[in-house]
């Protein structure tokens, strides 16, 4: 990795790429190259340096980290919520009035809040897997949900679910489309026209979530961590 100009640069190597590509990871503030197998990190930093300019537009224009710590305001199935410290309570987490309360000690403040938003998750998200699967005649091996930063879900072959615990973050809509998804790969593991069908069999209007996921308001709550 290298500096240039206020930004750290990511090398990455790619076997198919015929050309440089450059881009902003907000997530972590880096200028990303991915460049040709045979090309050179000098050639790469150069080609980062000669687009200096469009690198702090993008920065400028993206959404910001944000911690789970008191004083913050984000979502919580689509709506937003000021988090509250309370140590006066005992350590645990509840909502009251648009509120997050957590209490106990500032020490695990932001792991405490991230393991409740974890149990809220799976109270959601295996229910409605359940009753997918049960509409599409499929069943899968188990379900997690974990601190994934680029992906929302995902299924692999053997039948396990995983699901970023940022899901109960977003409206229950949106929620409800990311599950259909992965639970239309336990028939379809493939983006086919079949395997679209099937999704919009469980649910409505997935064109709509797709577009929220990878707009503004998805891709800011990607950005909001723990720690």
């Amino acid at each position: 990795m290298n500096d240039t100009s206020g930004f750290k640069i990511e090398f990455k190597r790619h076997n198919r790429a015929k050309r440089m590509k450059l881009r902003y990871d907000a997530s972590t503030g880096n200028a990303v190259v991915t460049m040709p197998p045979r090309s050179s990190e000098r050639a790469a930093k150069k080609f980062a340096e000669s687009n200096i300019l469009w690198l702090e537009k993008q920065r400028r224009s993206s959404p910001h980290r944000k911690c789970l710590l008191p004083g913050e305001t984000i979502p919580f199935e689509g709506i937003d919520h000021l988090i509250i410290h309370d140590p006066a309570k005992r350590a645990g987490v509840e909502i009251i009035s648009e509120k997050i309360i957590v209490g106990g000690t500032i020490e695990g403040f932001s792991v405490r809040l991230e393991n409740f938003f974890k149990k809220k998750a799976r109270a959601s998200i295996e229910p409605l897997a359940k009753n997918m699967a049960l509409a599409i005649n499929q069943s899968f091996r188990r379900i997690q949900i974990r601190d994934t930063k680029s992906r929302w879900g995902s299924c692999s072959s053997s039948g396990t679910l995983s699901f970023s615990w940022r899901l109960i973050m977003t409206p229950p809509d949106i929620l409800e489309y990311v599950v259909a998804h992965e639970i239309s790969h336990l028939k379809e593991m493939n983006h086919s026209k079949s395997f679209w069908d099937v999704v919009d069999k469980l649910v409505y209007d997935a064109k709509y979530s797709r577009k929220w996921l990878k707009g503004e308001e998805g891709q800011s709550l990607m950005l909001i961590i723990s720690e």
